[in-house]
């Protein structure tokens, strides 16, 4: 079982997205920022940390304020980010088919890549905070951030975005 950091109403919240959105179609695209973008930021330790914690009802003190103030963030920014260029698509039985609106224009490709560069700046910037908060921390507070294994993923500590190092 795996448990998602964020809920719909963050999404909501946090993003463009309205609140009629189906989240079934937004679930996967939680799961694969979640996997790829946060597990890459925590390491394995952690994030495993992390989600046994929200399994077991047990996410208090310094892992909640950790997830609540850094985690989600990053991860509402990822999921938008990542699903954003499917948003116009439904795949069916019959095959893929592209949404339109009686009421609005579809954006063009340009307007999509504006957006999605938009979203990855924040991404990236609450990605910054989160990896400058373990560095400071880690050693005191979340000691799973320098314990990944040989086979497990290591937390991305020298974060590189658009040419800036952190």
């Amino acid at each position: 079982m795996t448990a998602l950091f964020i809920s719909r109403e963050d999404l909501v919240r946090h993003t463009p997205l309205s609140g009629n959105i189906d989240m079934d179609k937004v679930l996967h695209f939680v799961k694969i920022a979640q996997d790829i973008h946060v597990q890459g930021l925590l390491g394995t330790p952690l994030y495993e940390r992390i989600q046994t914690d929200i399994l077991a009802s047990t996410l208090t003190g310094d892992y909640l304020a950790l997830v609540n103030n850094y985690v989600k963030p990053v991860l509402i920014q990822y999921t938008f980010l990542e699903f954003l260029p499917f948003a116009q698509y439904t795949l069916g039985n019959k095959g893929v088919f592209k949404k339109t609106s009686e009421n609005g224009d579809n954006p063009s490709v340009e307007e999509v890549d504006r957006m999605k560069e938009a979203t990855r700046d924040t991404a990236e910037h609450y990605a910054r905070r989160l990896a400058d908060h373990l560095r400071h921390y880690a050693h005191d507070l979340y000691t799973e951030y320098l314990t990944a294994q040989k086979d497990e993923i290591h937390p991305q500590r020298d974060i590189t975005f658009g040419g800036w190092n952190i």
